[in-house]
């Protein structure tokens, strides 16, 4: 079926790679951000594209779930990204006899696409998995080096920043989509 419509073929980038899309908005949304911001793509049979890519035309998107059709086009779930965010990890320098000398929260990665949402009172009653802190929750790739606050190695929570404001990392959730982070942020007063 995908060849079949190759007048509405959208040349893209999956994970840095060329490739071709049939972009189309979900048409069942309900809401002002599922209008917006969800999308559904489908992409040939050899295309590598898999739960988790970076899909990138004009816009960037996330794939969030893909299943084979009856033709074995790869059909998606796809979420828009609507913000970079920069991942910031807390980081102490010591002397040689152990004191302290300098503590800050150094770049880990930068320039990372994200789909970011406002914590709201409809998503709280959505969501009960939501901590009653949580002022955002996104949507980043899995591979983005962020840490579970629970890591041992890490000293204090990460930090990621959002239109140049801090927000602290509470939840890494690697489980709700494959390949994909589903992490809450909460006001960071560090």
């Amino acid at each position: 079926m995908f060849y079949e419509f190759t007048h509405r073929h959208t040349p893209c980038y999956v994970d840095n790679q060329h490739d071709l899309v049939i972009l189309s908005r979900e048409n069942k949304a309900t809401t002002v951000a599922g209008k917006e911001y969800v999308y559904n793509g489908m992409f040939s049979p050899v295309s590598k594209v898999h739960q988790g890519s970076l899909v990138e035309t004009i816009d960037s998107f996330l794939v969030q779930t893909m299943r084979s059709t009856t033709d074995k086009d790869k059909y998606c779930s796809l979420i828009k990204t609507n913000a970079v965010i920069e991942v910031q990890r807390y980081t102490q320098i010591y002397d040689k006899h152990d004191n302290p000398l300098k503590a800050s929260f150094d770049s880990v990665e930068k320039d990372i696409k994200a789909n970011v949402q406002y914590v709201t009172a409809q998503l709280r009653q959505n969501d009960a998995g939501l901590l009653p802190t949580t002022v955002y929750v996104l949507q980043i790739q899995s591979t983005v080096d962020v840490k579970r606050p629970s890591d041992r190695a890490l000293v204090l929570p990460d930090r990621i920043i959002i239109n140049e404001r801090p927000y602290q990392v509470d939840v890494v959730d690697d489980l709700k989509f494959p390949n994909l982070y589903h992490v809450q942020l909460s006001e960071d007063k560090r």
